[in-house]
C-alpha cells in the first residue's frame, strides 16, 4: 500500500517538474528570441514504447550535426511573433526605477516576480500611511492633547494672535 502511493506521489512530482521545466526554456529561449539564445528543439515523449525512434535517435542526430559543425535536419521550435511589436520602445518603470527597452521586455518585466514583490511593497506602504491618516483624522482628542497640557496662558495668547 505505501510502496503504490509512494509511487503515485513520484509520478505527480515528476510531471510537476517537467511542467515546470517547460515552461522555464519556453519563458527562457523561447519567448525573448535573440542572437544570444540557442536553438530549442522538440522531441515527442508521449509513448514510451516508441522511445528510441521518437526521442533517443533524434537527439544523437541533433548532438551530433552540432559536434560536426553542421545544420540538423529537424527544424528549433519557434514561438509566435507579433510583427506589431515594438523592439525599440523606451518603457520606464517607476516603482523598479529601472529602464526597459522593448514591448515584450516591458510585458516580461510586469510580470516578473522583482516587480511584483516592488508593487506588493508600494501597497503596503501606501495602505500603512492611509490608515496612519486616518487613524490621526478620526481621534477627536489627538488635536486637544497638545492644547491641554500647555499652561492656561499660552492658549490665551494662540487665541489672540489667531484673531
Amino acid at each position: 500500500m505505501f510502496r503504490k502511493m509512494g509511487i503515485e506521489a513520484l509520478k505527480q512530482v515528476t510531471k510537476r517538474y517537467a511542467r515546470k521545466q517547460n515552461r522555464w526554456v519556453k519563458n527562457r529561449f523561447l519567448s525573448r528570441p535573440g542572437p544570444s539564445v540557442p536553438p530549442v528543439y522538440g522531441l515527442e515523449v508521449s509513448d514510451v514504447s516508441k522511445w528510441e525512434e521518437s526521442v533517443l535517435e533524434p537527439a544523437l542526430e541533433i548532438v551530433q550535426s552540432f559536434i560536426q559543425g553542421r545544420k540538423p535536419m529537424a527544424t528549433p521550435i519557434k514561438m509566435p511573433y507579433n510583427e506589431a511589436e515594438n523592439k525599440r520602445s523606451y518603457h520606464m518603470c517607476d516603482l523598479c526605477d529601472r529602464i526597459i527597452i522593448g514591448d515584450r521586455e516591458w510585458a516580461a518585466h510586469i510580470k516578473s516576480k522583482s516587480h511584483l514583490k516592488q508593487l506588493k511593497r508600494r501597497r503596503r506602504l501606501d495602505s500603512d500611511a492611509a490608515n496612519t491618516i486616518e487613524n490621526q483624522s478620526i481621534s477627536p482628542d489627538h488635536d486637544k492633547e497638545p492644547k491641554e497640557k500647555r499652561s492656561p496662558g499660552q492658549n490665551e495668547q494662540e487665541l489672540k494672535c489667531s484673531i
